[in-house]
């Protein structure tokens, strides 16, 4: 569908902003620009459709963990003022939490390590996000109540990127075991208040009910479909409402040097570390790419940008700033669709402010480095470790990359999108084509196993046998559920007594019937609730191997013996190998509200 414009649009930007709502049916955006002393504040589409309310330079908009970097400054404001430190331990902050953290003896986890996303947290669980129990005032701690699990420290604090929204959740609450205050007033206060962002506010707003603002525009998703906003467990590294001149404020204040009325407001070695890694292994490897105190620098459309990106409920949001050049863009679209508009506006915003990239000097790189035996780079590199610590083993299973060698050139292979052309600039630094400065970095880590980060993700060269393992017992377990149900289904047709051997995994799986009928018919937002979908699908899913192992026992108790059931207990077997393989990935039984 096509949404048309509110109003005339006139200059070349905004009518190829409107092309790209028109052409990704996209509800409504608002956007700021600054270039130098020019600032641009407009809107187009609608705020809302129902009631055809035009998006204006007024309207309130989601930007999700665009939040967190408006939230990293409260925290650096803290540390300025002298409440807090970088290297503050937060196990000392929180002693209600228990950390499990191996190297907590000689690297805890420290506010700095919760900035940059090096604590080593997985980034959140189902259940923290799509749950209709919280409130706005459900505390913060709520998040982690009961679940110690959820603070394992998966790789050594400051060792490598990963990003995380827990992390930005225990900052939260670092806020208001420092201020006293809940950290939605104490940065309201002392952060939005003092740089003008008089329309913002971390407190939670939505559409409708108590908590409705009328200038906060609908969030929609695909076809339309409006999406008021929802409290959510782990809401402070999402939950900020804002308006792009608010956020024009914010991207002059990010591209000074962290004074306000020519008063220190944030300290300019904080300001100075806003937005470049330094003490990961990557960093120290030589790769620039990653993230800082509160941004990150993307390498895309020809130039380095310092941004920060979001999503919620029905928006998307990016954020941008070229400290350097005195330019920097923002936008909010308030439709979270699956069309790729992100980078299309990103691209659009960038070539309007005529951002450049001064040329980056590369090493040079020497024919015995080429040459040389560590540069045996080819194989496969499986997530070291992956984002969602409950996915782990499907993200071992799909989201690994290969790596294939051609002497100073490499290509990343993925299941997920295309190929990635890699030239060498030094002996472990790569740089993909259509970047400006080097993309990836091969090290070794303090075990010697062979790590490659783009600055973002981190993978470990693993073994194709394992891999191969994994698609094999995938492989061979779907085939043998598949033989079973085929098989009981015409035996029980054709040959009703002969069908039995197989009925229990023939009734199990039919009766998954039952869970995607009612996972269809209740809200998005209850998937991780206790409700008769998810206690159906748990119980299903754990009565598995035990109907292949009920199926598997009447298959040798059956009188008659024939070729048949030799061949059916091959399939059963086949099944069963994948269960124990899930069993013990702890994917079974499939459980998402814990």
């Amino acid at each position: 569908m096509s949404f048309s414009t509110a109003a005339n649009t006139q200059t070349t930007l905004e009518q190829q902003i409107q092309t790209v709502l028109d052409d990704m049916s996209l509800a409504g955006i608002s956007w700021a620009t600054v270039g130098g002393q020019q600032i641009k504040n407009s809107s187009a589409g609608f705020a809302n459709l129902k009631q055809q309310l035009p998006m204006h330079n007024a309207t309130k908009v989601h930007v999700g963990s665009v939040s967190k970097s408006v939230l990293a400054m409260g925290v650096l404001r803290l540390i300025t003022t002298g409440e807090l430190s970088l290297h503050t331990p937060i196990a000392n902050l929180l002693p209600e939490l228990a950390f499990n953290n191996p190297w907590r003896e000689n690297t805890p986890i420290t506010v700095e390590h919760l900035l940059a996303h090096t604590a080593g947290l997985e980034n959140i669980r189902m259940w923290q996000m799509l749950s209709v129990t919280p409130t706005p005032n459900t505390l913060l701690i709520e998040a982690f109540k009961s679940r110690n699990t959820l603070l394992n420290i998966r790789t050594q604090p400051g060792s490598q990127y990963l990003y995380s929204n827990i992390g930005y959740q225990l900052l939260a609450m670092v806020i208001e075991t420092v201020t006293k205050k809940r950290y939605e007033t104490y940065l309201d206060q002392a952060l939005l208040k003092p740089l003008g962002m008089l329309d913002s506010t971390f407190h939670f707003l939505s559409q409708e009910g108590e908590n409705a603002d009328p200038r906060l525009a609908m969030g929609y998703h695909e076809s339309a479909v409006p999406q008021p906003a929802v409290a959510i467990f782990l809401r402070a590294p999402g939950q900020f409402t804002t308006t792009a001149a608010d956020m024009v404020k914010f991207m002059m204040f990010t591209m000074g040097e962290g004074k306000l009325n020519d008063q220190v407001f944030i300290r300019a070695d904080l300001f100075s570390a806003l937005s470049y890694p330094e003490n990961t292994e990557a960093a120290k490897a030589g790769l620039k790419i990653g993230h800082g105190l509160a941004l990150a620098n993307r390498d895309r459309h020809g130039v380095i940008a310092e941004c920060h990106p979001g999503s919620t409920f029905g928006f998307n949001a990016n954020f941008c700033v070229f400290p350097k050049q005195k330019k920097g863009f923002f936008f909010a679209v308030n439709t979270d669709n699956e069309s790729p508009y992100v980078e299309r506006l990103n691209k659009l915003f960038i070539k309007s402010l005529s951002v450049t990239s001064a040329p980056q000097a590369q090493p040079e790189i020497k024919a015995a480095a080429l040459s040389s035996p560590s540069l045996a780079k080819s194989g496969v590199y499986f997530l070291a470790p992956n984002s969602m610590a409950e996915f782990s083993l499907v993200d071992r299973v799909f989201h690994f990359v290969w790596v294939s060698q051609a002497q100073s050139q490499l290509t990343l292979r993925s299941l997920q999108s295309a190929d990635v052309t890699l030239q060498a600039v030094s002996q472990n630094l790569y740089k993909a084509n259509e970047r400006v400065t080097p993309s990836h970095v091969f090290y070794q880590n303090a075990q010697g196993d062979l790590m490659l980060s783009n600055g973002y993700k981190t993978y470990q060269q693993g073994s194709i046998l394992e891999l191969a393992f994994y698609w094999l017992s995938l492989l061979l377990g779907l085939i043998g559920l598949v033989y079973v149900l085929l098989a009981g289904f015409v035996r029980w047709i054709f040959w009703r007594q002969s069908a039995l051997t197989l009925s229990p995994i023939v009734a199990n799986l039919v009766l998954f019937v039952v869970p995607a009928v009612l996972y269809a018919t209740q809200s998005f937002l209850m998937f991780s609730e206790v409700t008769a979908a998810s206690i159906s699908l748990a119980i299903l899913s754990g009565l598995l191997p035990f109907s292949l192992l009920g199926t598997l026992w009447l298959n040798y108790k059956c009188t008659a013996k024939n070729v048949w059931q030799r061949i059916d207990r091959v399939f059963i077997f086949m099944a069963l190998q994948l269960c124990v393989l899930l069993l013990l990935a702890g994917q079974l039984p499939v459980i998402f509200w814990r």
